[in-house]
């Protein structure tokens, strides 16, 4: 037995401690096809090296959605429709494309005006307090807003989203007391959106919810069903990526200030710093496949019916890939990270938790501010979503 075998990715304690990457190093280079058992469940093989992960990732035929994306059988959405997130080509691409046009750049370009409107606002706020926790007051604000606001989601409901968002994203106790946290907060999730889709068939307006409202599959409106499980995808996805890559990335920074002053003398990269803190963050750690056939791979072979689990955290850490993985490197390009995934379910917000996040370090060396972290961060417990829960910070003039 080598030390890779007793590598369990289902303790969640070196992911809250940030130190799970020394874990996937050992597996990429001893263990590439890692076997792991499951509490209450059958185990799963996990892949790890870059190039593995993107064969999985691409070829939908093999490796499945329909029995789950999370390592554990369960679907956010329930039992009923399944999402976008839970289905197959060529469903799953009819699906997508309902939405896609309404989040390509060129449509969110419209929408930089407004973004930057509630940066403003959020770094006024900043600065006005002597210290302020990051997460809560920055980062979970500007995606939830602007989210809101595709939906169609009123300004001061808001709060709910993020409350709902924290209780189906994990089982962390911060904000769950078990799995029956997050089916009350799916129930009323959908409660509230039917809601507002009432109200957006009676009046239809320039947002996500009158678009899917309005939408066919194959001829036919969206079931019930097809539409709950939308919402809820557009709610979760538009609010965990923008808040774990901006919250993640002002605490590589804190650590790595040399590209807080590459950003000031160089403001047309930002966006190349922003691709290396998704890279560095992968707001997404991992997501599930289930094979549909047996598949050898590493001299193993994973049976029909096997979970197999992409770690897009170990894929962006691959040193047979990236130079000097493990320093956090601002000039880097090209960046072929996997920090949103790969294949046809690939991160469907991608460009706007870039747009974001670019918008966001624009504003701050803009308007001559610095962020300086007082402490560390207080990390999610959980191997699905790279997330902070609070991050103290200063909002401050640079000097």
């Amino acid at each position: 037995m080598t030390i890779a075998d007793h590598i369990d990715l289902m303790d969640l304690a070196p992911f809250a401690a940030g130190t799970d990457g020394a874990l996937f190093a050992r597996l990429r280079n001893d263990d590439p096809l890692h076997w792991n058992e499951e509490p209450m469940g059958p185990g799963f093989w996990s892949v790890t090296r870059y190039a593995d992960i993107k064969t999985v990732a691409a070829d939908a035929e093999t490796f499945s959605v329909t029995q789950g994306t999370q390592i554990q059988s369960r679907r956010a959405e329930g039992e009923g429709a399944r999402s976008i997130h839970h289905v197959d080509p060529p469903e799953h691409t009819k699906l997508r494309g309902i939405v896609t046009p309404q989040v390509r750049p060129v449509k969110l370009k419209a929408l930089e005006a407004d973004i930057t409107a509630v940066i403003d606002q959020l770094l006024d706020d900043a600065a006005s307090n002597d210290g302020i926790d990051f997460v809560s007051a920055v980062a979970a604000q500007l995606p939830l807003v602007m989210i809101g606001r595709l939906l169609g989601a009123p300004l001061e409901d808001c709060p709910n989203l993020l409350r709902w968002t924290n209780q189906m994203a994990s089982e962390d106790p911060a904000y769950s007391e078990g799995p029956q946290t997050a089916v009350r907060a799916r129930d009323e999730v959908f409660d509230y959106f039917r809601g507002l889709e009432r109200l957006r068939r009676e009046c239809p307006a320039d947002d996500l919810i009158s678009v899917l409202t309005a939408a066919e599959l194959d001829g036919v409106p969206l079931s019930r069903g097809y539409l709950d499980a939308y919402y809820l995808i557009l709610m979760v996805a538009g609010n965990e990526t923008t808040r774990n890559l901006l919250s993640g990335g002002v605490t590589v920074l804190a650590e790595n200030r040399q590209w807080w002053d590459h950003m000031r003398e160089n403001p047309n990269k930002i966006r190349v710093v922003v691709e290396e803190m998704v890279r560095w963050v992968t707001p997404v750690i991992s997501m599930r496949r289930t094979a549909t056939r047996d598949v050898e791979m590493h001299g193993k072979t994973i049976a029909a019916g096997d979970k197999v689990v992409m770690w897009f955290c170990s894929a962006n850490r691959d040193e047979r890939v990236f130079d000097d993985p493990d320093t956090f490197i601002g000039t880097r390009f090209p960046n072929e990270h996997l920090g949103f995934g790969w294949g046809a379910h690939a991160c469907l917000g991608s460009n706007l938790a870039k747009l974001e996040a670019k918008l966001f370090f624009t504003r701050v060396i803009e308007r001559g501010l610095a962020i300086d972290v007082l402490d560390g961060p207080d990390r999610l417990q959980s191997n699905f979503f790279r997330g902070i829960k609070s991050l103290p910070v200063t909002v401050r003039a640079h000097r």
